[in-house]
């Protein structure tokens, strides 16, 4: 089997430097002013050569591995998917490579992952922590590991955070409910121990109360994180024996396990109920009855949870200085609440 060819097999069949090579291959040619003839030279050459870069040899002369990773709650939640997605995008234009990981919302399995990829030299991490991770936030930070959490926030870490304004969601997407003619609202919540679903919660409320409705506690449920959809049946079951005529899911996992649910139990939306789902997924344009939903801005959160990262890996930050980032959402409206 033939070596693998190198920076200085390529020079010496250009008649180059060794130092011109390495900035091409490594972008820089704009940055030392290697004009665009010899770049495709090197380029050209560098393919012809079946060029590989040496990944470890870099990371041991750099101390960078130029590899983030990115642990996320629920690979099957669409939401988490589609950010995952665009992590990978935005982490790219800074020729940057993503590993992921699935932690299943336990802290237990978070904490394991980070270890995995602590072992694998990661520059940093791009983090949605479970709940009860506070200690593992504070572990790495105390190790000096770059990371940075998104759509979550835990009241008791300082830390570098990207999320969305959860309480003006949660108020706007009540509101409209209420500008429906609905007057029995349910909410169906998960993880309400995360501080960031609880302010969803406290805008649903915030609304009914501003609008002269009661807060009624059996509208209200809280479910655990799970893919059970017989807790999502028995809560739905529950808020229309309450007389809810409009619910909010908040999450798209759980409205898509409610869905199943009104369909077995021959529930018409929005004639009986009308709805709105955090998370805009593809699905809800094509389904019988469009779904209505709040619009999470992930490429703009996967842009500045990546801006952020960088700059702590460059080391760009002062001790105490973090960036704190709360984007706004979008809502469509559609036919489950016009």
């Amino acid at each position: 089997m033939s070596k693998n060819s190198t920076i200085k097999d390529i020079a010496e069949r250009l008649g180059v430097s060794k130092a011109l090579v390495s900035f091409v291959l490594n972008g820089k040619s704009e940055e030392k002013r290697i004009s665009e003839k010899m770049t495709k030279k090197v380029l050209d050459m560098a393919k012809k050569m079946n060029y590989k870069p040496n990944y470890l040899a870099k990371s041991l002369r750099t101390g960078k591995s130029h590899t983030i990773a990115l642990i996320i709650a629920d690979i099957s939640n669409p939401f988490f998917a589609k950010f995952a997605r665009y992590i990978e995008i935005e982490a790219s234009t800074y020729r940057y490579k993503v590993i992921f990981a699935n932690s299943d919302e336990t802290k237990e399995k978070f904490a394991a992952e980070l270890e995995v990829f602590k072992n694998r030299q990661v520059d940093g991490f791009i983090l949605i922590p479970p709940i009860g991770s506070e200690d593992e936030l504070v572990k790495l930070q105390k190790e000096k590991i770059p990371f940075v959490v998104v759509d979550r926030l835990f009241k008791s870490v300082s830390t570098h955070t990207v999320t969305i304004n959860n309480f003006q969601a949660g108020y706007e997407a009540t509101l409209r409910l209420l500008q429906n003619n609905r007057k029995n609202i349910a909410i169906i919540n998960v993880n309400n121990q995360l501080f960031t679903m609880q302010q969803r919660v406290k805008g649903y409320r915030k609304a009914l109360l501003q609008n002269s409705v009661d807060v009624k506690s059996g509208l209200i449920k809280h479910l655990k994180f799970s893919h059970d959809k017989n807790s999502v049946l028995k809560a739905i079951q529950q808020v229309i024996q309450q007389g809810a005529d409009g619910i909010l899911f908040t999450t798209s996992k759980l409205a898509m396990l409610g869905f199943e649910c009104f369909s077995e139990l021959g529930v018409n939306i929005p004639k009986d109920i009308a709805v709105i789902s955090f998370d805009d997924m593809d699905a809800y344009k094509v389904t019988f009855t469009p779904i209505s939903a709040v619009v999470q801005p992930i490429a703009n959160m996967s842009k500045e949870a990546v801006r952020i990262l960088m700059k702590m890996i460059e080391g760009k930050y002062g001790k105490g200085e973090y960036e704190n980032i709360m984007l706004d959402v979008e809502f469509v409206y559609r036919a489950s609440c016009l």
